[in-house]
C-alpha cells in the first residue's frame, strides 16, 4: 500500500513542478533537529536497545537518539490504544470514559484483566480484549476507512482487521507516532472535540504543579522479538513545549528483565538530561 505524501512535503513537489518558489511568507521557520547519540547510554544501562524521538513543539525542535530509526515502521502495539479509544468514542461503540464492557469470562496471565472495565480502566491496565472488542463492533469496513480517514501508519489490516495493531500487517514509525499525537494535542484529527477531550483525559499518567503528563505504553511479540513503545507528551506549565515523544524498544532477547520498565523510564529520563522537563526524577 502506498502512502499519501504528508502536506508539506506535497506543496514542496507542487511548488517545484510549477518552477516558482513560495513567498517569504508561506514559510515561518525551519524545524531544527539533534542527534543525541550520548544517550543511547540510557539504552545500554537498561541492557536494551532502543531508540528515542522527540519534539519540542514550542521551538520546532527535534531530538533523535538513532536516528536513522526514526523512519522505521513496526507494530503499534497497545499505543494503538490511543486511537483506538477514540474511533470507539466516536462511532458510538463506547459511549464515554466510564462506559463498562462486560468481560468474556476468559481468564488471562494478569489478574487486573479478567473483570469488567471501563474505557479508561481497559486503556491502563492496556486490556487487549477490550479494544478488540471495539474494533469488532466498528466492523472491518468501518475500521479500515478510519485508518484510512485518519491517516494511521501503513493503514495495512492484513493477519485479521481485530488484531493488526499487535499480530498483523499494520504499521507506523515512531515520527509519524509523535505527528499523530501532536494532531491531537492540538484538536486537528477528523474527530469530535468531545471525543478527543474524553481521550486526552484518558491518556493522563501524572498531573502536578508543574506539568501534566499524557502517555501509553505498547508490548508486542512478533517471531521471537519484543516491540515496546511509550509515547506521550508533556505539557509543562511554565508556557514551553509542549514536548512530545516517541520511545521504542526493539529486542531480540526476549529474556529481558528490565524491558517492561525500560519502555517509560528511559523516555522519562531522556526528558531530563535533554533538559526538557524534570520527568526522570
Amino acid at each position: 500500500m502506498h502512502r499519501p505524501l504528508p502536506p508539506f512535503l506535497a506543496t514542496v513537489l507542487l511548488i517545484t513542478a510549477c518552477g516558482t518558489a513560495p513567498p517569504p511568507a508561506v514559510v515561518e521557520h525551519a524545524a531544527t533537529h539533534e542527534v543525541r547519540d550520548d544517550l543511547r547510554r540510557l539504552y545500554e544501562a537498561e541492557r536494551v536497545q532502543g531508540s528515542l524521538v522527540v519534539h519540542d513543539a514550542g521551538r520546532d525542535h527535534w531530538y533523535y537518539i538513532d536516528s536513522a530509526m526514526a523512519g522505521h515502521a513496526t507494530l503499534p502495539a497497545s499505543t494503538w490504544k490511543i486511537m483506538g479509544s477514540l474511533i470507539g468514542l466516536e462511532s458510538g461503540v463506547v459511549r464515554d470514559a466510564d462506559h463498562v464492557l462486560p468481560w468474556d469470562g476468559v481468564q488471562r496471565d494478569r489478574p487486573e484483566l479478567n473483570r469488567d472495565l471501563s474505557l479508561k480502566e481497559a486503556y491502563h491496565v492496556s486490556a487487549f480484549w477490550y479494544h478488540q472488542r471495539i474494533v469488532r463492533e466498528i466492523g472491518p469496513e468501518r475500521f479500515q476507512r478510519w485508518l484510512d480517514t485518519i491517516p494511521y501508519g501503513d493503514r495495512d489490516t492484513s493477519g485479521g482487521f481485530d488484531q493488526c495493531w499487535v499480530r498483523g500487517g499494520l504499521e507506523i514509525t515512531p515520527r509519524e507516532q509523535v505527528v499523530l499525537l501532536e494532531r491531537l494535542y492540538r484538536n486537528e484529527l477528523p474527530f469530535s472535540q468531545r471525543t478527543m477531550d474524553i481521550v486526552k483525559g484518558i491518556m493522563v499518567q501524572e498531573e502536578t504543579p508543574e506539568h501534566i503528563h499524557r502517555g501509553k505504553t505498547g508490548w508486542a511479540d512478533l517471531d521471537g522479538r519484543w516491540i515496546g513503545w511509550y509515547v506521550g507528551w508533556i505539557e509543562p506549565r511554565d508556557g514551553r513545549g509542549p514536548f512530545f515523544f516517541a520511545n521504542r524498544l526493539i529486542m531480540e532477547d526476549t529474556t529481558s528483565a528490565t524491558f517492561a520498565a525500560a519502555r517509560k523510564s528511559i523516555a522519562l529520563r531522556a526528558l531530563d538530561e535533554l533538559g526538557l522537563v524534570g520527568a526522570g526524577k
